[in-house]
């Protein structure tokens, strides 16, 4: 009798070590869907996220990064990330502009002076507004991803003013880059970038928007004969998770989380200028003609397009005056 009643003790002591045990030992492990191709320098900004994670939470939280559209396209994430489809996503902004207008923000020509001008906006309280409009739609910022200055690509003439436009259909990514285009006198057709070398190869569409480095990494500079330097806007990312997915995490793996992501976002700034430098190197030597613009050929540009600002400033209201003002606070 005693000795069952040991046994019975000593067994169910072990139960209850383990029960207490088990969440310590067992890693969570998420995935983060990503559309551009492994060798894409925000690419490799998601593998260092992930390692990152591994590294803060000593082997016990998992990111296993799932690149090139494996799992959604550009155009699908953010329901996938709102129906919680998959945990964490690489997100463009623009593809909220529909439920959260104001992120247009980002698709503004001539809004940004230089690389540095989105981690100060961002920074100086852009990033927290936008933040609260994302999260009443069932998505969580984890991070702010960079992406750097975008140009125009064509295959019939160098766009050196406005009327160079004037019937070029033109791969757009954006409600604010087709708004762009249209200003200009172009014809916009937005389309995922999975889809954009197919576009261009067979004549679908004349030219694209789109940033050096993703020009290099989908082989634009290949099927195309011209590109303006024009540095016109930026194309914003984020990586942002299921508003439930991370409610539901305790505070150590939102730490933790964070932690790796703000490690990311410092990794990818630093990498964007020699990205860009590279790919301009690698669209020079592939034979593409590159047109710069000057002052006053920019200035042009800046004049051709000032409805497409006007007109985001009236349909966005309050949230929109806020923005601009932190805009025009930064250097």
């Amino acid at each position: 009798m005693k000795l069952g009643r040991s046994f019975l003790l000593a067994t169910l002591a072990a139960f209850i070590i383990t029960l207490y045990a088990f969440p310590a030992m067992a890693a969570s492990s998420w995935r983060l869907s990503n559309q551009l191709p492994p060798s894409h320098f925000i690419s490799k900004g998601m593998d260092f996220f992930a390692e990152k994670v591994s590294e803060y939470s000593n082997g016990e939280m998992k990111v296993e990064v799932f690149h090139s559209a494996q799992l959604f396209k550009d155009t699908e994430i953010v329901e996938a990330i709102q129906e919680g489809l998959v945990e964490l996503a690489l997100v463009p902004v623009n593809k909220w502009s529909g439920m959260v207008p104001a992120a247009d923000i980002f698709e503004m020509p001539f809004v940004f002076k230089d690389l540095s001008s989105p981690k100060k906006f961002i920074e100086a309280g852009a990033g927290e507004i936008l933040d609260n409009e994302f999260q009443a739609k069932g998505a969580k910022v984890v991070f702010w991803v960079d992406y750097g200055l975008v140009q125009f690509y064509n295959n019939k003439r160098p766009l050196a003013k406005p009327a160079d436009f004037d019937g070029l259909k033109i791969r757009t990514f954006s409600k604010g880059t087709a708004d762009t285009v249209k200003a200009l006198g172009g014809i916009p057709a937005v389309m995922s970038s999975s889809e954009m070398y197919m576009a261009l190869q067979r004549g679908t569409v004349d030219g694209a928007t789109t940033g050096m480095p993703a020009a290099v990494s989908r082989k634009i500079y290949e099927v195309q004969k011209y590109m303006t330097l024009a540095n016109y806007t930026t194309a914003q990312f984020f990586v942002q998770g299921n508003f439930e997915w991370w409610d539901s995490l305790s505070d150590k793996e939102k730490e933790v989380l964070l932690k790796a992501g703000a490690d990311a976002a410092e990794s990818i700034r630093g990498s964007i200028a020699d990205s860009e430098d590279k790919a301009y190197n690698v669209i020079k030597e592939g034979g593409v003609e590159i047109y710069a613009l000057n002052d006053e050929e920019r200035a042009a540009f800046v004049k051709a397009t000032e409805s497409v600002r006007s007109e985001f400033m009236q349909q966005t209201g309050e949230i929109s005056h806020k923005l601009m003002e932190i805009l025009e606070s930064i250097d």
